[in-house]
């Protein structure tokens, strides 16, 4: 869809209320796995998600180890008293388990979606014209953590991967709000998160809308979360055709590649934190 298609409609969908309806427009227009399974979850996201402060960590009990598990314990040693040692242990505590494996591969996820306001400051404060505030690194974060999300309900225990990458999500804004912007109060602390909670869902119900139907939903949807009613026709434009390429991109990408993968929007997943929210 050209430029100014997008441009010409993408006004009149922003003010208009948008009712939900099955997918229009073939799935395999943008992508050809991933998004599969997108629409039908995303209308039970709310009731399939707890919220992310109701849990660290969300157990289960899977029929078959994943991927990702597999993987793993292939890397140590197979032979020999040191490799059954390492072996043993590994499963008497829990490290295989798809818990424990999900929060070793979105912990990665996580920190690569997180610095991506920083690492493209120019394109998101110069290009889009996005204000330098928390607010603008919770939708920029937000919008990435999505688009991975999309990516994972292709993998198997995909709800479990998903749960983790967002508690990884909202435990690092309790952080930033507590290290980095000194608020000490609860009380405002605990309204805060149940604020970004409502845009999280709100979210990600208004992305995977205008993943599975055309250029002018998914203006509306970045329009509303992410500029915030604000922006030119033509940065809205600038981001759709930004979030399309990447959702293309996280779709060619193999199941051992994407839950291993460090490197994900051209950004390398950063060290280990040792302070939290830095």
């Amino acid at each position: 869809m050209a430029p100014s298609s997008v441009i010409a409609r993408s006004g009149l969908q922003a003010v208009r209320s948008i009712v939900r309806t099955p997918c229009s427009k073939p799935l395999s227009t943008y992508t050809t796995r991933a998004l599969a399974a997108s629409w039908s979850q995303s209308k039970q996201y709310s009731s399939s998600v707890p919220s992310p402060a109701s849990s660290k960590e969300q157990s289960t009990s899977p029929s078959s180890p994943t991927t990702s598990s597999k993987t793993e314990e292939s890397k140590l040693p197979t032979t020999g008293l040191y490799g059954g040692f390492l072996r043993a242990l590994a499963k008497v505590t829990g490290h295989y388990t798809v818990s424990q494996t999900a929060m070793r591969s979105t912990h990665n996820f996580y920190e690569i979606c997180a610095s991506q306001m920083q690492d493209k400051r120019s394109f998101w404060i110069d290009t889009c014209g996005l204000p330098d505030n928390f607010q603008t690194w919770f939708s920029v974060t937000h919008l990435h953590v999505w688009l991975l999300m999309v990516r994972i309900r292709a993998e198997n225990h995909g709800k479990v991967f998903q749960q983790q990458l967002v508690n990884h999500f909202f435990h690092d804004i309790e952080d930033r709000m507590r290290y980095n912007h000194k608020i000490s109060s609860g009380r405002i602390i605990t309204t805060y998160m149940h604020d970004f909670l409502a845009q999280f869902h709100g979210g990600v119900l208004a992305y995977d809308e205008g993943m599975c139907k055309d250029d002018p939903i998914m203006a509306a949807a970045l329009w509303r979360n992410l500029f915030t009613s604000s922006g030119t026709p033509a940065q809205i434009a600038i981001l759709v055709d930004y979030v399309r390429k990447e959702l293309q991109v996280l779709d060619t990408m193999s199941s051992d590649d994407f839950l291993e993968s460090r490197t994900l929007f051209g950004t390398r997943a950063p060290a280990l934190r040792g302070v939290p929210g830095k």
